[in-house]
């Protein structure tokens, strides 16, 4: 039995050793190169539907994409807009501005006329809070302990409640060092 099993591996073994290697595929050749010409009258599939090409010459009218852009004219946070009646420092921080609870990183619903502003609580800190209006730079808010208003109602036009900006008019805050 035992030379049966090692003259089958014997076989085996040189019927490995004289298989031909098995043939590789050719590499794979491109015959036809596909490619794309548009004429100039045509439409380039890409743009949206229905939008043309203005002809040779012809002016182009402006659209809200062309339009020179409207500047809005510069708005400054100042600590007479905000009142800032308590600070509790945890985890979260909290603090109480113009009569509603802000943790850090929160947006306040802020308004310039018509115009909503993206003023969010950047740090709350003993001494105050630090508001920042989109990328500007960022402006302390002391508290007011000693200036607490009463809360009015909502007017009857107002759906939402928001804090109305005053005009600014005022000197600039340096923002807080790594505290």
């Amino acid at each position: 039995m035992k030379t049966i099993c090692l003259l089958s591996a014997a076989l085996l073994l040189t019927s490995l050793a004289h298989a031909e290697e098995p043939a590789k595929p050719e590499p794979y050749t491109l015959k036809n190169r596909s490619s794309f010409s548009l004429p100039l009258e045509g439409r380039v599939p890409f743009w949206p539907i229905g939008w043309q090409r203005p002809k040779a010459g012809e002016p182009v009218r402006p659209t809200k994409a062309t339009a020179a852009p409207v500047v809005a004219p510069t708005i400054l946070l100042t600590p007479e807009s905000f009142n800032v009646s308590s600070v509790l420092l945890g985890n979260p921080s909290l603090a109480t501005i113009n009569g509603r609870s802000f943790e850090e990183g929160e947006y306040l619903p802020v308004r310039s006329g018509e115009q909503r502003l993206k003023v969010q609580v950047r740090a709350i800190r003993e001494q105050g809070v630090w508001l920042q209006l989109d990328n500007n730079q960022p402006v302390l808010i002391p508290i007011r302990r000693d200036e607490i208003r009463a809360k009015t109602a909502p007017t009857p036009g107002q759906a939402e409640w928001s804090i109305q900006l005053a005009p600014a008019a005022g000197p600039k805050t340096a923002p807080p060092q790594n505290q």
